[in-house]
């Protein structure tokens, strides 16, 4: 029963915060809806059980009704001002850039933008030998995409995957404990609440040659790194729970979205918040990316398929997407925590069970 309680609440308080990430209009909206509904409900009650006055009740019940929109209003628009302090904050050293440098390949940001269908402004950052950050943005509508790429065959290198399944935590607190220099989220399960359970999203979890978790089914793609860091990719078709060398250290995803170079069905074809990894074809490469999502005004997101067309246009071979939406951070240590804007109401990053992140040992 405790159980039950503390579930029910965990998700009422969810759908509370999802409630408040509506626009102010359709927040106003709900909120006359919900007080016409509730004023003839308590009317038909007390019209049916009781002798009590109508009268009282139609006084009473819209000066109720306007305090509490008057308290859900002004924390909305307090809502709203601390969003914009903290994209200003996160956002207002945005440098653009002619020409996206990737190693040996370079590519100029117009020829990538008419691929792209979008105009795309490109900021390039260098994290360490090993990984380059990219920040692009573009309009129609407004996306903002974090994407590192990293060489796995730097020396030093270290994959580092959470090693138990427990109770969720923040993936701060996982690179911090690991000494990671980049992490992004891994799954949260069925909902943002703490102890839901994974449900139908699981998967292969494989640490260091140990599994926590052998679910891998006919709808999971994942990614395995081998002792030495060589990638390989398993879409979600193939069903493997074996325990080989290639699978030293493995996550899961949900969807494949970039087969072999090919570009996935995407029937939904909505723009959202996204964690995305992939890999190149020789599986030497990774790709990490985070797209900001649901805030109109700054980022409402990408698709997945045009997820899979941009990685595509820079060499990633295969990609999945991974668990979305308030989960979806990055965090990357030279830049003091979570780099992006998770979708939640506080704009913070959402707990979840597992993590993935990189190490790099100083030579």
């Amino acid at each position: 029963m405790g159980d039950f309680f503390n579930h029910l609440m965990d998700n009422l308080i969810a759908a509370t915060w999802r409630l408040l990430d509506l626009p102010m209009y359709a927040l106003v909206l709900v909120l006359l809806l919900v007080f016409v509904l509730t004023y003839f409900l308590l009317l038909w009650i007390l019209k049916r059980y009781t002798s009590g006055s109508k009268r009282i009740l139609r006084i009473l019940l819209p000066v109720m009704g306007l305090i509490l929109a008057s308290f859900i209003v002004d924390f909305k628009i307090s809502q709203m001002k601390r969003e914009v302090e903290l994209i200003n904050e996160k956002y207002m050293n945005f440098r653009s850039n002619e020409k996206l440098m990737l190693w040996d390949q370079h590519y100029d940001i117009h020829e990538l933008s008419e691929q792209f269908g979008k105009k795309l402004y490109l900021d390039q950052r260098y994290i360490n030998e090993a990984t380059k950050l990219f920040i692009l943005k573009n309009d129609d509508p407004k996306a903002v995409t974090f994407l590192t790429v990293t060489d796995l065959q730097s020396p030093g290198l270290e994959i580092m995957i959470t090693p138990e399944f427990e109770e969720k935590y923040h993936t701060t607190r996982f690179a911090i404990e690991n000494d990671c220099y980049i992490a992004i989220n891994g799954e949260a399960g069925e909902s943002m609440a703490p102890g839901c359970d994974l449900g139908e999203w699981t998967g292969n979890w494989i640490v260091k040659g140990k599994p926590v978790l052998l679910e891998d089914s006919d709808k999971r793609p994942f990614l395995s790194f081998s002792q030495d860091n060589h990638a390989t990719y398993f879409e979600a078709s193939i069903v493997d729970t074996a325990l080989t060398e290639e699978k030293y250290n493995t996550i899961w995803g949900r969807f494949d979205i970039l087969l072999d170079g090919e570009v996935q069905p995407d029937p939904n074809n909505r723009p959202y918040s996204r964690t995305i990894m992939g890999i190149d074809k020789e599986g030497r490469y990774l790709y990490m990316m985070i797209v900001d999502g649901k805030r109109p005004q700054y980022s409402l997101g990408l698709s997945l398929g045009e997820s899979a067309r941009l990685l595509k246009m820079l060499g990633a071979w295969n990609v999945m997407s991974c668990d979305q939406g308030g989960s979806s951070c990055m965090y990357l240590k030279d830049y003091g925590g979570i780099i992006n804007r998770p979708a939640d109401s506080d704009g913070y990053e959402r707990v979840v069970y597992s993590h993935f992140g990189i190490k790099l040992e100083e030579n």
